[in-house]
C-alpha cells in the first residue's frame, strides 16, 4: 500500500516517482517495509500493476481526449480522416512525441536500469528537476494567452518528447519536465498539461509492457498486496492529477522546485557520505 500511495501522488506530481521509489527503498531497504516481498521477480510485477493504477487514473481524468483519439483513429484507417482535422493533427503529434521515449527506452535499458541501485545520480536528477521547474516560471505572465494546438509544431512535440525521454532517468520529473518545456515553448496552460498526460499514456503502456515480459508472475500468497497497491496507485495518482491539473493553471508548477532541490541535496549529500537507511538520513537532515 505505501509504495501503491508513493507511485500515486509522485507519478502526477512534479517530483519525479521513479526518484522518490529510488529513495524509499534506499531508506528502507528492496521492496521496503510495505513492499510485496523484496526484489526480484515479484517486486518488478509489483511495479508493472502500479504503473497500471497510475494508467487507470490518467485514463480516467481523459476519458473524453482519449475516446476522441480513438476515434478519430478508427476514421484514419477508414479513410475519413478529413472530418476532423484538429483531432489529427494532436495524434500526430503524440506519434512525434513518443518517438524519442521509445528510441531512449529501449536502446538504453540496461544503462537506465543501473541508475536504479545509484542514489548518488538520482540526487543529481532530482536536482535537474527542480531546476527545470523553476525555469517554468519564465513562460509567462499568468492568464496570458498562449499558443493553442493549431499553432502547436512538430518541432515543439519532439522538443517535449526528449523531456519525457530525459524523464526516463530517476529523479527526473515525467510531468514536471514536459509541462514545463510546453510552457516554455509558448503553449497553453491548459494545452500544455493536456498534451503531457495523454503523451504519458504511450509511455506508461510502454513500461508496463517492457516489465511485464520481464516479470514471472504474481505467487499465491501475494495477490493481495498486489491488487491493494494496484487500487491505492490509481485513488492516489487521481488526487493527484487532478491537483496538478489546477496547479497547471494557476501558474504555480514552479514552487515544487524549492522541494525537489531539498530532496535532491540530501539525497545527493546522504550518498557520497556513504549513509543508509532511515536513521543515516534523519542524521544528516539534522545537521542542516
Amino acid at each position: 500500500m505505501i509504495l501503491g500511495f508513493l507511485q500515486g501522488v509522485t507519478e502526477f506530481l512534479p517530483i519525479s516517482s521513479s526518484g522518490h521509489l529510488v529513495v524509499y527503498q534506499w531508506l528502507f531497504g528492496p521492496g521496503g517495509p510495505g513492499g510485496p516481498g523484496g526484489p526480484g521477480e515479484t517486486q518488478l510485477l509489483f511495479d508493472v500493476m502500479v504503473h497500471l493504477g497510475t494508467l487507470i487514473a490518467v485514463l480516467i481524468v481523459f476519458r473524453s481526449d482519449i475516446a476522441m483519439l480513438v476515434s478519430g483513429a478508427w476514421r484514419v484507417v477508414t479513410g475519413h480522416a478529413d472530418e476532423d482535422r484538429g483531432v489529427l493533427r494532436l495524434l500526430l503529434l503524440l506519434a512525434v512525441g513518443t518517438v524519442p521515449v521509445a528510441v531512449f527506452g529501449l536502446g538504453w535499458k540496461d544503462e537506465l536500469e543501473q541508475l536504479f541501485s545509484a542514489p548518488a545520480y538520482v540526487g543529481c536528477a532530482f536536482l535537474v528537476t527542480g531546476t527545470i521547474l523553476w525555469l517554468s516560471r519564465f513562460s509567462g505572465r499568468q492568464g496570458q494567452a498562449d499558443r493553442d494546438l493549431q499553432k502547436t509544431t512538430w518541432f515543439d512535440a519532439l522538443l517535449i518528447g526528449l523531456g519525457q525521454a530525459l524523464a526516463l532517468i530517476p529523479g527526473i520529473s515525467r510531468s514536471g519536465t514536459t509541462i514545463s518545456i510546453a510552457l516554455l515553448l509558448g503553449l497553453d496552460r491548459r494545452l500544455a498539461a493536456r498534451y503531457s498526460f495523454l503523451l504519458a499514456v504511450p509511455a506508461i503502456l510502454g513500461a508496463v509492457a517492457v516489465q511485464a515480459v520481464d516479470s514471472g508472475g504474481i505467487a499465491a500468497d501475494q495477490w493481495t498486496s498486489v491488487a491493494v497497491g494496484t487500487l491505492t496507485a490509481a485513488v492516489s495518482g487521481y488526487i493527484a492529477l487532478k491537483l496538478l491539473l489546477r496547479i497547471v493553471v494557476a501558474g504555480n508548477l514552479s514552487r515544487f522546485s524549492y522541494y525537489c532541490w531539498g530532496i535532491g541535496l540530501l539525497t545527493l549529500v546522504g550518498a557520497l557520505s556513504g549513509l543508509t537507511g532511515l536513521s543515516g538520513l534523519t542524521g544528516l537532515a539534522s545537521a542542516f
